[in-house]
């Protein structure tokens, strides 16, 4: 099996971030509101949100947990992973055809009445600003990115792009006085301003903050067909693709718009995107991704891929092992080596699946230790020693942490505080 040495690739992070000629940016998924550095205040992983709210939908109407399991059947059967956005796609495709007649036992009012449940639940869930103290905020993963972000000294400012709903990045960001723009105009009700978005060099000095999926308070006004953003929007106004975006016309800019600065991002010269907390669940950001590496002349992208899993009977499992990973087969044959994903105990790096492996122990003088980012499995004894210590074999296998976002921003952290040009590890 191939071996990929992880103090090589944090040496070529490091150069990438010190740098000063390159466009960096993120993409960050639903994993970040979840490693949020609080045992209590956290979103819930999509599958577990799913099935928190599926519970108390059908708790609330046997007619609705009928037809969320005719759903089910039927996500399934098309070989779509069920949760709650594909719930939510399957329940607007379905109202917007529905007419005078019924699917799934549910005529249009008891689709209306579903979605605006289902919504309200996932606010409730995400809404986790308002049981953050003001004492924790200093103490979120986030406000650890924030404090990079405000310490590194950059030509060009970060780009964040976030799929998640919640305001920990805005609460982040906001707590470190640092400025940003996230494609609203205006003060009484700001409204999404695509033209801005489109602009590369509108608000150049901002850090910029994109939230695909749309975001708590975002909110559609239908006098002149804009979103907007509201403090007091209604509790199932937030708008998540694709259910609302994919199937009106008039409601697809925001998503459009924001996938298409993605895109505009990754075909810059010298950019690259670190995602973390992003599964590579969306197909259609994916493929825009696959797109826009091909286009971009040297641009990258280096995925931080939590990837373990466990079974029933609690053994671990890791998707980059497995050949068939559709993460995996996107690095090793879809991108033409332009994009790296560093999992939990593998990697594909230049299109070469591998182990991560110190080529040699670790030395006392490194000035960024081995230990920030690489928890080392323990020695196992020779096999000419036995049991007998002090003869272990050292086998230099371990587990990546950065794919866990709070040790990322522990990671950046850190860099931000470091003296001088990049380490010699």
């Amino acid at each position: 099996m191939n071996t990929h040495d992880p103090r090589e690739h944090i040496r070529g992070i490091h150069q990438i971030l010190i740098s000063d000629k390159k466009r960096i940016g993120f993409l960050f998924g639903a994993g970040t509101s979840f490693a949020t550095g609080l045992p209590t205040v956290f979103v819930p992983a999509i599958e577990k949100m799913t099935k928190i709210i599926v519970a108390e939908v059908e708790a609330h109407s046997s007619a609705f947990a009928a037809a969320i399991k005719e759903i089910q059947t039927e996500t399934e059967l098309l070989k779509v992973a069920f949760n709650i956005e594909t719930l939510l796609s399957s329940i607007e495709a379905k109202r917007a055809v529905i007419g005078a007649g019924k699917l799934n036992g549910l005529d249009s009012n008891a689709f209306t009445t579903l979605a605006i449940l289902v919504k309200t639940r996932v606010v409730k869930l995400v809404s986790v600003h308002e049981i953050l103290l003001a004492d924790d905020r200093k103490k979120l993963a986030h406000a650890r990115l924030a404090n990079w972000v405000q310490k590194a000294r950059r030509r060009f400012p970060a780009e964040i792009f976030t799929t998640n709903y919640d305001y920990l990045f805005e609460i982040a960001l906001e707590g470190s006085g640092i400025p940003y723009f996230d494609g609203f105009s205006g003060s009484f009700e700001p409204f999404f301003c695509p033209e801005a978005v489109e602009d590369v060099e509108a608000y150049p000095h901002l850090v910029k903050l994109w939230k695909m999926h749309g975001s708590l308070g975002w909110t559609y006004r239908e006098t002149d067909k804009a979103v907007i953003r509201q403090q007091s929007a209604p509790e199932d106004s937030i708008l998540i693709y694709p259910s609302h975006l994919k199937y009106n016309t008039s409601k697809k800019q925001p998503y459009v718009g924001l996938i298409d600065r993605l895109c505009a991002f990754l075909q810059q010269d010298d950019a690259v995107l670190f995602t973390c907390g992003y599964s590579f669940g969306d197909d259609h950001i994916n493929e825009r991704l696959v797109t826009s590496l091909r286009r971009g002349a040297n641009s990258h992208v280096i995925a931080m891929y939590y990837d373990e899993t466990w079974t029933e009977d609690q053994k671990s499992l890791f998707g980059l092992a497995d050949e068939s990973n559709s993460v995996r087969g996107l690095a090793t044959h879809e991108t033409g080596g332009k994009m790296s994903v560093y999992g939990l105990r593998h990697a594909v790096i230049g299109g070469k699946f591998g182990e991560w492996r110190l080529r040699d122990e670790p030395k006392t003088t490194e000035s960024i230790r081995v230990s920030q980012y690489f928890d080392e499995d323990a020695a196992t004894p020779s096999k000419e020693a036995g049991e007998r210590k002090g003869d272990e074999h050292w086998e230099g296998t371990g587990r990546f942490l950065l794919p866990d976002f709070r040790k990322l921003t522990d990671f950046l952290n850190d860099l931000s505080s470091s003296d001088g040009p990049a380490s010699t590890l």
